[in-house]
C-alpha cells in the first residue's frame, strides 16, 4: 500500500481560505491549516461562450477539491459563507448579488420585485441601438434629458396644460397662425 494514500485521501477536500488573488492568472493561492496552496484555479458558473468573471476575495472562505487527493491539481470551490463574508439576506424569497461598494441587485419572488439599488453616484448605461422597450407605467423621480426627437401615442400634459387639448386666448379664429411659443 502505498504509504501516501491516507494523504491523499485527507486531501481530496479541505476547507480553506482565500489568502491571495492573481487577477491576470485567474487565479488564487488558499490557506487551509498549514498549507498554503500554489497559485489555482477557482471554480465560476460559466467559463464557456458564456463567462462570467467574479474574482474571489481574500479571506473568502472555500473548499478546495483535489485531484488525486494531490494539492497541486486543487480547484477552490467558492461560495461558503463565513465571518469575513456573511450571508447578506436570511429571506427564503429572496435572490440577492451584493458587491462589495453595497451595490445590490435582488429579485423578491414572494413579492414579484426586481431592484438594483447602486450606492451614492453610482449610475446606470444600458447600450442597446436595436431599441430599448418597457411595458407598463413608469414613474422617474428627477429631471430627464432627451438628445432625439420625443413622440407620445397620446396627449403630454406639463403643469397642468395639455399639450393636445390647451388653447392660446386672444387669438381670433380664421386661416391666420399664432406666433411661436414664448
Amino acid at each position: 500500500m502505498d504509504s501516501r494514500l491516507p494523504q491523499q485521501l485527507n486531501n481530496l477536500l479541505r476547507e480553506g481560505s482565500i489568502s491571495q488573488v492573481d487577477h491576470a492568472s485567474a487565479r488564487c493561492r488558499v490557506r487551509s491549516g498549514q498549507v498554503h496552496t500554489d497559485l489555482i484555479p477557482w471554480l465560476t458558473p460559466a467559463a464557456g461562450s458564456v463567462r462570467v468573471w467574479g474574482p474571489p476575495s481574500i479571506g473568502e472562505q472555500v473548499l478546495l477539491l483535489c485531484v488525486d487527493g494531490d494539492l497541486a491539481n486543487a480547484i477552490a470551490l467558492r461560495g461558503l459563507f463565513c465571518d469575513a463574508f456573511p450571508a447578506p439576506s436570511s429571506s427564503p424569497d429572496l435572490t440577492l448579488v451584493q458587491f462589495a461598494d453595497g451595490a445590490t441587485v435582488a429579485y423578491d419572488s414572494a413579492a414579484h420585485s426586481l431592484a438594483a439599488t447602486l450606492p451614492t453616484g453610482g449610475t446606470v448605461s444600458i447600450v442597446a441601438d436595436g431599441g430599448v422597450r418597457i411595458t407598463g407605467p413608469v414613474t422617474i423621480t428627477g429631471s430627464v434629458t432627451v438628445s432625439g426627437s420625443v413622440e407620445a401615442g397620446a396627449d403630454v400634459v406639463a403643469s397642468g396644460v395639455s399639450l393636445v387639448g390647451h388653447t392660446h386666448p386672444g387669438v381670433q379664429p380664421g386661416s391666420g397662425n399664432t406666433g411661436a411659443p414664448q
